[in-house]
Order: structure tokens, then C-alpha cells, then sequence
């Protein structure tokens, strides 16, 4: 079995990173994989050049066949957290948002469900990757209909943050190294951990984050990552690791399927001493279109256009969207919000996070008018409970 190498050992200036490559690829008996210091080292020394393309894909490949272990999965998001420039990690943005998955088909209803968040006093960071799975819709595309700055640099993040509440970053503009490594997927033709442990950097070390995933198995993999993170947490540098929410995404992405129920592990982690231990719960939100059918096909053309008209509250043209497509996206914003009220208040109940998650998506435009229709709020409560309120407001 080859040798393990100590945080000491890595950083000497003769360290040969051939090492790395030998301890993934000596044979079935003699190869093992990498310890938490050695992913974190790995990524760190690609970043500077110390390890070439060749080592760093084939390091990758060699991981990607054995099955990525927690602690190589945990030490590439911590040596990319790492990477992560002062500036980014002292925004310190309400929450952390990852959108790397893109949509095989429909829009990002995500967009709408974070700028409601945001209108109602939330910040949020959206970070993620349109490179990676070109084929598919990413939020990056969708942005500009709705206002939403790109940001570039962690001024310009400070800036649009403060003025909107909202942004969104491409993470190789955090990491450039991400750029170098996507070039290696796509010469490959592989995946590899880059894609799952970017999503755990928490660029701007936000209090709260989501985590989403889409095959079976994976919400594990977040929780002991989230975990271990937490066990080589720096106290003194950042605070307590973030309040994070793991469930299974819309086709991964980072939003509520409201067509079931969907399983929401909770991770919190709480100081004893030096050290940060996790407490985990697990609740089921409830599926929010009840025997619903249809709505799956002909949503790969939907133009973005769409999105700003139903933030606006503008009448939409059934030729454009079917009553069943405005009732999923709708019922899709307000299970995303619900999700993100109960993650930001552990005492708030799954009936209340709902409800006032179409409290808020009802009045995001002219909340004046309505609050004077509905004098009590729990009458305004009840008139947006439900999916057919928040569609009729379209269909008028």
C-alpha cells in the first residue's frame, strides 16, 4: 500500500506530485485512495502549475473509475475554498445558491423564486458553471430577462448586492483553475468530483446554503462532505459552517420538483469547543400539484421571455405557456421559497414556510393593492394558499 502523505510532506518544496498519480494507480492491491490532504494538496498544486494536465486528468480518471471517496470529494472543495480570493469570502451573501446541473428542458424557475427572496430582504449568491453541460439550460442564459447582474469581481458583487439583492457568477471567475479543469472533462469525455465538490465551496461564506442532486445515493455523499468540511472548519477564520439543505432537485437543479414530494435533509452543525458537530433532521415537503399530469413535453422551446412577463404579472398567452406549464412553474417558485423560508427558520413549520411563500410570491409586484384588498392576513393567507390562486393571477 503506498505511503500516506502528511499536510508537512505535501507542502515541502520536493515533494514529487507523481505521488499523487502512484497512490490512485498502483495496481489493485497497492492503490488506494487519496486522504483529505492529498485531494485538497492536488487541486491546489494543478492551481499553481506544480501539477501538470496529464497528471491532474489522469489523477481524475483514476478517481472517477475507483469511486470518489468522501474524503477526495471533501478535500477538493476544501483546496478549492482555498483558491477562493479574501475579497469573495468576506461578502458574506445571506445565501448560497449552486446552479451547476442546467435543465434538460423548461426554464429556471429558480430565477423567480430567488429575486422574490431577495425582493423581501434576502442576498443571495447564484454560482455556476454554463460550460460544463452545454446541452442543457443553464441559469447563466437566463439571467439578463430578469435583471439579475453577472458579476466579474467581488466589487462588482459587493456593488449589485447591496443595489438588488441578487447576483449570479460563473465560479471559474471565483476559481480560475474550474476553466482548466472543464477543458480536461471535455477532452476526456468523463465527468469527474470537480463537479459535485464545486458545488460545496460556498464562495462568499454564506450562513445558509442548498445543495441539490438528482441520482440516488447522493444526498449521503453531501451530508458526509458537508460533515467532514465541518470537522476541518477554521473557527477563527470564518465562523460556523453554513445551515445547508440537501434535497433532489428538478432534474438536479437547484429548485423544487412540485410534481412529488420531496425528501429535505437538514444539516446544522453547532460549536463544541474547537469543533463544529452536525445535527441532521430530514422532513418531507409535500408534493403541491396533487394527481397532476401533463406539462413534461414541449417546454424545451420556451422562450426566456417568459420569465420576466410572469414576474411582472403580465397576461400570459396560452399559445406560449398551457395552463398546466403556468401552474407547474408557479407551484415550482413557491416549493423552491418554502424550502428556503424553513431553511433560514428551523421553528418555521412546513404549512407556514408555504404559506407565506405564496404570500410573498402574490404580493412581489403590487403588494399595495392586495394588502388592501385582504385586511386580515390570514385572509390573505388563504387566498394564495394554493397553486389555482397564483395561476389565476396570470390567466385574467
Amino acid at each position: 500500500m503506498v505511503e500516506q502523505h502528511t499536510q508537512a510532506m505535501l507542502e515541502s518544496e520536493d515533494f514529487d506530485h507523481r505521488k499523487l498519480v502512484k497512490t490512485l494507480g498502483k495496481g489493485i492491491k497497492g492503490s488506494r485512495s487519496l486522504n483529505f490532504a492529498e485531494a485538497s494538496h492536488l487541486i491546489t498544486a494543478f492551481a499553481k502549475g506544480d501539477v501538470s494536465n496529464s497528471q491532474m486528468a489522469s489523477a481524475m480518471m483514476l478517481m472517477r473509475v475507483r469511486g470518489e471517496s468522501i474524503e477526495e470529494l471533501a478535500g477538493v472543495a476544501a483546496g478549492l475554498k482555498k483558491l477562493v480570493p479574501a475579497e469573495w469570502q468576506s461578502i458574506k451573501a445571506d445565501i448560497d445558491w449552486p446552479v451547476y446541473a442546467g435543465k434538460r428542458e423548461q426554464l429556471p424557475w429558480l430565477l423567480l423564486a430567488a429575486k422574490t427572496l431577495a425582493k423581501n430582504g434576502q442576498t443571495i449568491i447564484l454560482h455556476g458553471d454554463s460550460q460544463s453541460l452545454p446541452h442543457r439550460r443553464h441559469v447563466e442564459g437566463f439571467i439578463s430577462a430578469l435583471d439579475i447582474p453577472r458579476c466579474f469581481t467581488a466589487e462588482q458583487a459587493k456593488v449589485n448586492l447591496a443595489s438588488s439583492g441578487i447576483i449570479y457568477v460563473n465560479s471559474a471567475d471565483i476559481v480560475p483553475v474550474l476553466n482548466d479543469c472543464r477543458r480536461l472533462h471535455q477532452e476526456l469525455g468523463l465527468r469527474s468530483l470537480i463537479q459535485m465538490s464545486v458545488r460545496c465551496i460556498n464562495p462568499t461564506n454564506s450562513p445558509f446554503s442548498l445543495r441539490s442532486y438528482f441520482h440516488p445515493g447522493l444526498d449521503k455523499q453531501h451530508q458526509q462532505v458537508a460533515s467532514l468540511l465541518a470537522e476541518y472548519h477554521l473557527p477563527s477564520a470564518v465562523g460556523k459552517p453554513p445551515s445547508i439543505a440537501i434535497f433532489k432537485g428538478l432534474q438536479g437543479e437547484t429548485e423544487i420538483n412540485p410534481r412529488v414530494a420531496t425528501q429535505v435533509s437538514m444539516l446544522r452543525f453547532s460549536a463544541k469547543g474547537s469543533t463544529f458537530l452536525p445535527q441532521s433532521t430530514q422532513f418531507e415537503l409535500p408534493t403541491q400539484l396533487e394527481a397532476f399530469v401533463g406539462a413534461k413535453v414541449g417546454q424545451s422551446d420556451l422562450p426566456a421571455y417568459l420569465l420576466a412577463q410572469l414576474w411582472r404579472g403580465s397576461d400570459i398567452e396560452e399559445t406560449d405557456l398551457t395552463d398546466l406549464q403556468l401552474q407547474q412553474a408557479i407551484s415550482s417558485i413557491t416549493a423552491t421559497m418554502a424550502l428556503v423560508y424553513v431553511l433560514l427558520s428551523p421553528s418555521l413549520t412546513i404549512d407556514k414556510s408555504i404559506k407565506r411563500a405564496n404570500k410573498d410570491w402574490l404580493l412581489r409586484n403590487n403588494s399595495n393593492s392586495l394588502k388592501n384588498t385582504f385586511s386580515q392576513p390570514d385572509e390573505m393567507f388563504m387566498f394564495s394558499f394554493n397553486a389555482n390562486a397564483n395561476f389565476c393571477e396570470q390567466r385574467t
